[in-house]
């Protein structure tokens, strides 16, 4: 059994389901160094690799990762060329491990659109042509690395994804979600905003749950005091139990998050709950996930969503079956089963790959 290290920023909880996939094909070993983030019982080895971060962009670690992974067949990095402990593997020659990075593999951020251009990209593009192979989160990058000269067998993916429990079916589907931290980059108040119109044009709209916590908690809390909404928009802070968190979707005609489309794509999709956000909207590549009009809805213009919040309240069967077929698309392309293969074929292409 191969000997496979991953360096890692955090153990994200969400992440655990793949890494005790692929720990059933390989003696795996999984690093962090910024915290620990989880708190239940793993198949796989976990280490703390310690170290520093500075100029709010950089980290370097405190020993030597050279020397660690040579006790490893195959090692995968946490794809940022911020991280300079990685940097510097990818100039050590003759190494006996083979090296993969692991990312969204273009810009992405709160501040940047997804693939927006930048000084980096240069920096980027050089560096990644020194490593083994390139793992992205999709495939969206894949015709950009081509185009700067990549070699499209290098290049891989393990779409990103989340596992999800069964849907529970005894519960009717009558509300919307928004889930995810409440910063004011993900446009919450653009949907409460969009509600609060569409409520006074439909008093029977479904009701507005939504799940997180963050800067805007309080000033969420006094805006649905002030706009008398109490009776239908719900601010349940942060839920991280699954079971709970189950039941939420389970109710759901749809998810809406109008500025930010990441991890909650997939675990809507998972829970067949069509996911409704702008097409320009903060991701590191969920968004391509969604076929528009089919298996959610990605709008253009602000004044839209009041429309399709009445429309979700007028047609709900429309949406339930957009759900469907979201579910359909996960189960067949996204379970964390489908993400850990693709990170074992990038194992197994670069170890045969001499």
């Amino acid at each position: 059994m191969q000997k496979v290290l991953i360096i890692y920023n955090r153990i994200w909880p969400y992440r655990i389901p793949i890494f005790n996939l692929l720990s059933k094909e390989y003696d795996l070993t999984v690093s962090y160094s910024i915290d620990n983030s989880f708190d239940e019982d793993v198949d796989f080895k976990v280490v703390k690799f310690p170290g520093k971060k500075f100029l709010s962009r950089f980290y370097i670690h405190n020993d030597s990762l050279h020397k660690i992974c040579e006790n490893y067949d195959v090692v995968i990095g946490y794809g940022d060329i911020g991280w300079l402990s990685l940097v510097k593997l990818l100039f050590i020659k003759n190494k006996s491990y083979k090296l993969i990075l692991w990312g969204i593999g273009v810009r992405a951020s709160y501040k940047s659109s997804y693939g927006e251009k930048s000084i980096w990209d240069k920096v980027r593009f050089f560096l990644m042509k020194k490593t083994d192979a390139v793992l992205f989160y999709s495939k969206d990058p894949i015709p950009l690395y081509v185009k700067e000269g990549f070699k499209k067998d290098k290049l891989h993916v393990a779409n990103n994804t989340v596992y999800v429990d069964e849907i529970d079916e005894s519960i009717k589907r009558e509300n919307l979600l928004f889930i995810g931290t409440l910063y004011k980059q993900k446009k919450i108040y653009e949907l409460l905003d969009s509600y609060h119109i569409a409520y006074k044009k439909n008093k029977a709209l479904p009701n507005l749950e939504i799940i997180g916590g963050g800067d805007e908690f309080d000033n969420i809390t006094n805006w649905i005091k002030k706009e008398n909404l109490s009776h239908k928009v719900f601010l349940r802070g942060k839920i991280f139990d699954e079971g709970i968190l189950k039941k939420y979707f389970s109710s759901a005609i749809a998810c809406i998050s109008p500025g930010q489309a990441g991890l909650s794509v997939l675990k809507s999709m998972g829970y067949g709950v069509p996911y409704i956000s702008k097409k320009n909207a903060i991701t590191g590549g969920e968004i391509f996930n969604i076929e528009n009009g089919v298996s959610g809805l990605l709008y253009e213009n602000d004044d839209e969503l009041q429309s399709i919040i009445l429309d979700i309240s007028e047609n709900p069967d429309k949406y339930i079956e957009m759900g469907k077929k979201a579910k359909s698309f996960y189960d067949q392309h996204r379970k964390p089963e489908d993400m850990a293969k693709g990170i074992s074929n990038s194992i197994k292409w670069v170890l045969n790959n001499e």
